[in-house]
C-alpha cells in the first residue's frame, strides 16, 4: 500500500521567477527559503522576436516546442535537492477563446502539451493552473453568444478533455496544481439545482471544464484543488470543513462532477490550500488583515499555516505580493512591505514556516545553531541520571517520580550506577513510566530527547503530556508519543518537537515502557534533554 504523500509548501508571489532567474539563483533560492518547491514562469520569444509568457498563454496563438528549448536548458542547469516539487505557472489569460473555436482550442491544447513536455524533461512536477480571469472571463457563461448554458457547458467539458489529453500524452503522471477547482463554486454544489447558480456565476463553466479534464485523465495523474479561499480561513474547523467540502462523497464539490467521474474525482483530486502572507503584514484597515495572537501576528500566521498544513492532502501554496523571497526589490510603494525581503518585513517568518513544514528538522537545525554558539540550555533535571534520589537500594533517579498500572503485576524502576555513569532502569514493568514535569507557557516550542537501551520484551516510548499550572491533566488530544530509533551500537534515541497548547502550565515528560514480563526484560534510560526553542 503506498504511503501517504509528504506535505509540501509551494511558493508563489509577485517575485515569481523566470527560468533564467532560476538558472542564476537556484542555490540561493533553495538555501534561504523554507519551501519544498515553487511556481515559475516561462518567458520566451517567437520567430519574430515577439515576447511570450506562460502567464499569458490562454489564447489561440500556436507555440513551437523549439521555443521552449532555452527554458529547458535553464531548468536542467538547476540541481535542486530540497525543492522537489516545482511547477510551471499556466494562466487562463487572456482567456478569450470562444468555446466553439476548434482551431483555437487545438492550439491551446498543443501549448499545454508542450508545457507538459517541458515539465517532464526538466524533472518538474507539472503545471500550476490559475483559472482566474485576469483578462476576459473565459469561464463565465455569456447568453449573448446565442447558446444555452447546457450547450455551452457541454462544449466546456469537451475542451477540458482536450486540454488534459494533450498533457497526458507528454506527462501522464503529472500533478496539476490548480489555484482552485470546484472550491470556487461550493455554493452551487450545495444547491439542489447547481446549473441555476452556475449560469450566473463568474466561473460557472469551470465545473464542466473540470469534468472534461477527468474524462481523459489517466489514473496516474493527480489534480489539486488549491482552494484560494484558504486565504480567509481562521480556525482548524474551517480548514477541515473546507477539506470535507472538496474531498468527501457528501461534499459540495463532488456534486458538480458527473456521476460517472465521481469515483475518479475521489481517487485523483486532492484538497490543497492557498495561504496569503500579506494578511499578517497589512494594516488593520485593510480587507486582508489578520491581527495578533498572544501579541504576535507571526504567531497567528504560524497557527493558521499549521491548520492549513494539517487539513491539506499534500500541497499548500504560500502566496505573497508586497514582499519577496529572492531577486530585486519589488515596486510596491504604497504597501507596508515596500518590496523588501519577507524576513526584513516580518522577522522570523522563515523559521515559523520551517517549523510548520518540518518541525523535527527545524528544531535540529536550531539546536545545532545554539550548540555552536554555546547557548544551548538543557532544562531537564538530573539529565545524565548521575544522581540517585537516595542511598537506599532500589531508589529512583533523583528528580524523577514513577507510575505503574495497578492492574498489572508490579515491576521495578530504579537508579542503576553501573550503566553509563548512571541510568534509569525498568525491569518487569508491564506498563509504567518515569516522570518529570516542567513549567511552561502556551505557545512555547520545545524539543525533547532521550536515549534508551531495551533488552528482551521491552517496548519503550518517549511521551509528552500536559497539565495545568495546578497539576491537572489537560489537552489529552495534544499528547505526543515519540519512538526510540536505532543508531550506532545498541542504544536508541528518541526525539520530538512539541508546542505548548492553550491553558497548559506544565510539560510532563514520560519515559514509558510496556510489555516487560520477566527478569530478562530490562530497559535503561539515559541522557534526557528538554530544550526551549525560539
Amino acid at each position: 500500500e503506498p504511503a501517504a504523500p509528504r506535505k509540501k509548501f509551494i511558493e508563489l508571489g509577485w517575485d515569481i521567477p523566470s527560468t533564467s532567474l532560476l538558472r542564476e539563483s537556484w542555490r540561493e533560492i533553495e538555501q534561504t527559503t523554507p519551501f519544498d518547491g515553487l511556481m515559475f514562469k516561462v518567458e520566451t520569444k517567437d520567430d519574430h522576436g515577439q515576447k511570450l509568457s506562460s502567464e499569458a498563454i490562454w489564447d489561440g496563438t500556436p507555440w513551437k516546442r523549439e521555443w521552449l528549448q532555452a527554458a529547458l536548458a535553464d531548468l536542467k542547469s538547476c540541481r535542486f535537492a530540497r525543492f522537489t516539487d516545482n511547477f510551471l505557472r499556466f494562466n487562463a489569460t487572456p482567456g478569450d477563446l470562444d468555446w466553439a473555436d476548434d482551431v483555437g482550442w487545438a492550439a491551446l491544447a498543443e501549448k499545454a502539451g508542450h508545457s507538459a513536455w517541458l515539465m517532464k524533461q526538466a524533472g518538474c512536477k507539472g503545471l500550476a493552473i490559475d483559472f482566474e480571469s485576469y483578462g476576459a472571463h473565459q469561464f463565465q457563461f455569456d447568453a449573448g453568444k446565442g447558446r444555452a448554458f447546457s450547450a455551452t457547458a457541454a462544449l466546456a467539458r469537451k475542451r477540458g478533455a482536450q486540454f488534459v489529453q494533450a498533457v497526458a500524452r507528454e506527462f501522464p503522471d503529472a500533478v496539476l496544481l490548480t489555484l482552485w477547482m470546484n472550491s470556487i463554486n461550493l455554493k452551487a454544489g450545495a444547491s439542489d439545482a447547481p446549473d441555476t447558480i452556475l449560469a450566473s456565476s463568474g466561473y460557472g463553466l469551470l465545473p464542466a471544464f473540470i469534468d472534461g479534464m477527468l474524462d481523459t485523465a489517466p489514473p496516474t495523474m493527480v489534480f489539486v484543488d488549491g482552494c484560494e479561499n484558504g486565504y480567509y480561513l481562521d480556525s482548524a474547523e474551517e480548514y477541515l470543513r473546507a477539506t470535507h467540502e472538496m474531498r468527501s462523497w457528501n461534499g459540495s464539490a463532488i456534486h458538480l462532477v458527473s456521476p460517472s467521474n465521481r469515483p475518479k474525482y475521489r481517487q485523483q483530486v486532492q484538497a490543497g490550500f492557498g495561504f496569503y502572507l500579506d494578511m499578517f503584514l497589512n494594516e488593520a484597515t485593510n480587507h486582508y488583515y489578520r491581527g495578533p495572537l498572544n501579541g504576535s501576528r507571526l504567531a497567528r500566521l504560524e497557527r493558521n499555516l499549521a491548520f492549513a498544513h494539517a487539513a491539506a492532502d499534500e500541497y499548500v501554496w504560500i502566496y505573497g505580493e508586497q514582499c519577496r523571497w529572492w531577486g530585486k526589490p519589488l515596486s510596491v510603494p504604497r504597501s507596508v512591505g515596500q518590496g523588501r525581503l519577507w524576513e526584513e518585513a516580518l522577522p522570523g517568518i522563515a523559521r515559523a514556516i520551517a517549523y510548520v513544514r518540518d518541525p523535527v528538522r527545524a528544531a535540529q537545525d536550531e539546536i545545532a545553531e545554539l550548540r555552536a554558539a554555546s547557548t544551548l540550555t538543557n532544562l531537564a533535571r538530573n539529565a545524565d541520571f548521575a544522581r540517585s534520589a537516595s542511598k537506599e537500594e532500589g531508589a529512583l533517579p533523583a528528580e524523577f517520580s514513577a507510575w505503574q498500572d495497578e492492574k498489572a503485576p508490579p515491576g521495578t524502576f530504579a537508579w542503576d550506577a553501573s550503566v553509563g555513569g548512571g541510568a534509569a532502569r525498568a525491569m518487569r514493568v508491564k506498563s509504567g513510566c518515569l516522570i518529570q514535569s516542567h513549567p511552561v507557557k502556551p505557545g512555547e516550542t520545545y524539543a525533547v530527547q532521550a536515549d534508551c537501551l531495551p533488552q528482551g520484551a521491552s517496548n519503550p516510548t518517549l511521551i509528552v503530556r500536559w497539565q495545568t499550572a495546578e497539576s491537572r491533566w489537560t489537552h489529552e488530544p495534544d499528547d505526543r508519543t515519540f519512538v526510540f530509533k536505532p543508531r550506532e551500537g545498541e542504544w536508541r534515541k528518541g526525539f520530538g518537537v512539541v508546542t505548548v497548547p492553550p491553558d497548559a502550565g506544565k510539560l510532563v515528560v514520560l519515559l514509558n515502557v510496556t510489555g516487560q514480563v520477566a527478569d530478562k526484560d530490562v530497559c535503561w534510560f539515559d541522557n534526557l534533554a528538554l530544550y526551549r526553542l525560539r
